[in-house]
């Protein structure tokens, strides 16, 4: 008979079927300077052209900590304790309720297994219902197919064009804006 592997839960903020979500710490940096650096994942996502450092990630873990509008989340298994990614949501407090979102499953043996859709939806269902928030805004490269796929399943909405806003491989290309209002996601 095959035992259930369960850890206790540390810290969880957010709680879905497979995953938890909970404050990114200080312990998290490394993951996530991982993460930030990986070749593939830079191209997917924007994160600066300079390598980033471990003093560089503990010193925005505590920005943003300290900071009084955003959340900034670890998505981690349940099954293992595993952190997988994070999101983070800016402009928490602005007083149009609109709040700027940005994630990451970093952990690519965790992609394409649903974990980023339940972690997603879970951190929406929470801004829209429990904060009150109007509408959540993101911007993904035109270069990431994957993402641009996954956040129109999602329901969002594409709503403009950054025009040749991203520098890669000697070209310049769009960033996609998208928008998904509170009606938006009840309807879904």
């Amino acid at each position: 008979m095959k035992k259930k592997f369960h850890k206790v839960m540390d810290n969880p903020f957010i709680i879905c079927k497979n995953m938890y979500l909970r404050p990114v710490e200080i312990s998290d940096a490394s993951s996530i300077q991982k993460w930030h650096n990986d070749p593939e994942l830079r191209k997917l996502a924007r994160y600066g052209e300079l390598p980033a450092t471990l003093e560089k990630e503990e010193e925005d873990i505590k920005a943003a900590s300290r900071a009084l509008d955003e959340a900034y989340l670890m998505v981690i298994k349940k099954r293992d304790n595993k952190p997988i990614g994070f999101i983070r949501v800016n402009d928490l407090t602005s007083s149009t309720r609109d709040v700027w979102l940005r994630m990451i499953i970093g952990d690519k043996s965790a992609w394409g297994k649903s974990f980023a859709e339940e972690a997603l939806r879970s951190v929406l269902e929470w801004l829209f219902y429990e904060l009150n928030i109007h509408r959540v805004t993101l911007g993904t490269y035109v270069t990431n197919k994957r993402a641009l796929k996954f956040f129109e399943k999602m329901g969002f909405k594409r709503e403009g064009i950054l025009r040749e806003a991203h520098f890669e491989d000697g070209t310049y290309h769009d960033i996609i804006s998208f928008g998904l209002l509170r009606k938006e996601f009840h309807k879904k």
